[in-house]
C-alpha cells in the first residue's frame, strides 16, 4: 500500500508541469526583481473573480519609482496570452529600489484592480541571506584592520612605517565604504536617500585617494630629510632638543613666512 502511494506521488509530481505547461497557467512572483538600467517587461495574470480573463479583456497601469515619479500613467497593458504585459526602458529602470505597479482590469462588465510591486537592483536578483551574512562579515574583519592599523601608525615612531600604515588604514576604509554601498543597494532599496550617502562617500573618498597619496610622499620625505639633519646635530654634540627646536620648529616658521 505504502509503495503505491509513493509511486502516485511520483506520478504526480512528473506528469503536473507537464500538464500547466501545456495550459499555459500564468504564475504571478511576488515582488520580483529586473536589472537596473535594463529594458524589462512586467507580466501580470488577469483573473476576474479567480476567473482567467477573455480575449476581451483590458487591462491599463500605473508605475511609480522610488523617487515618486509617475513612470506610466494609466497606460494600456499588451495583452500576450493568459498575461497582460507592460514593457518599461532603460531609462525607466534606472532607480534603484521598490516601483509601485498598479494595475486595473476589465472584462465584459467585471473589473479588478491590484497594487503590486517590483523591485530593481544592480543584479536583477533577490538579496540573498548568506550573501549579506558574508557582506556584514567582511566589513566587521576590515573595520577591526583599520583599527589595528590606526593604532599601529600612532604608536609607530618611524615615519615610513607609520605614514605607509596611515595610507592603508585609508585604503581599508575605502573598502568598507564601497561594500557598505553595495550592501545597501542589495538590503536598502526603501531607503534611497542612505543608498546616496554611501554611493557620495565612496567617491569622496575615490577622488581624494590622489592628493592624500602624494601629499603622504612629500610629507615622508620632508620628515626624512629632517631627521637626517638632527642626527647630524646630534652627532655634532648638539643636545636632542635643541636640535629638533632648530630644524622642525625653525623648519616650518621659515616654511610659513
Amino acid at each position: 500500500m505504502l509503495n503505491k502511494k509513493i509511486l502516485l506521488m511520483l506520478i504526480i509530481f512528473l506528469v503536473l508541469p507537464m500538464v500547466l505547461s501545456q495550459l499555459n497557467v500564468p504564475v504571478i512572483i511576488s515582488n520580483p526583481y529586473y536589472k537596473q538600467s535594463k529594458p524589462a517587461t512586467v507580466p501580470l495574470p488577469c483573473t476576474i473573480n479567480g476567473n482567467y480573463c477573455s480575449e476581451n479583456a483590458t487591462c491599463k497601469t500605473t508605475i511609480i519609482n522610488p523617487y515618486g515619479v509617475i513612470l506610466v500613467n494609466n497606460q494600456y497593458m499588451t495583452h500576450n496570452g493568459a498575461v497582460f504585459e507592460i514593457n518599461l526602458t532603460s531609462n525607466q529602470t534606472d532607480i534603484n529600489g521598490e516601483y509601485q505597479f498598479n494595475v486595473v482590469c476589465s472584462d465584459n462588465g467585471n473589473s479588478m484592480s491590484r497594487n503590486l510591486k517590483f523591485n530593481v537592483n544592480p543584479s536583477g536578483e533577490a538579496p540573498d541571506t548568506g550573501k549579506g551574512i558574508i557582506y556584514i562579515g567582511l566589513i566587521v574583519l576590515l573595520f577591526i584592520l583599520f583599527i589595528v592599523l590606526i593604532i599601529g601608525g600612532i604608536q609607530s615612531e618611524y615615519i615610513p612605517i607609520k605614514a605607509g600604515l596611515f595610507l592603508f588604514a585609508y585604503l581599508v576604509f575605502l573598502g568598507i565604504c564601497f561594500i557598505a554601498w553595495n550592501l545597501s543597494l542589495d538590503y536598502l532599496t526603501s531607503s534611497p536617500f542612505l543608498i546616496s550617502i554611501f554611493k557620495i562617500i565612496f567617491y569622496f573618498l575615490m577622488y581624494a585617494l590622489f592628493p592624500i597619496l602624494l601629499f603622504t610622499i612629500i610629507y615622508t620625505l620632508y620628515m626624512m630629510f629632517k631627521i637626517k639633519a638632527i642626527q647630524k646635530m646630534i652627532d655634532r654634540g648638539v643636545p636632542e632638543d635643541e636640535a629638533y627646536e632648530r630644524e622642525v620648529k625653525g623648519g616650518l616658521k621659515n616654511l610659513f613666512r
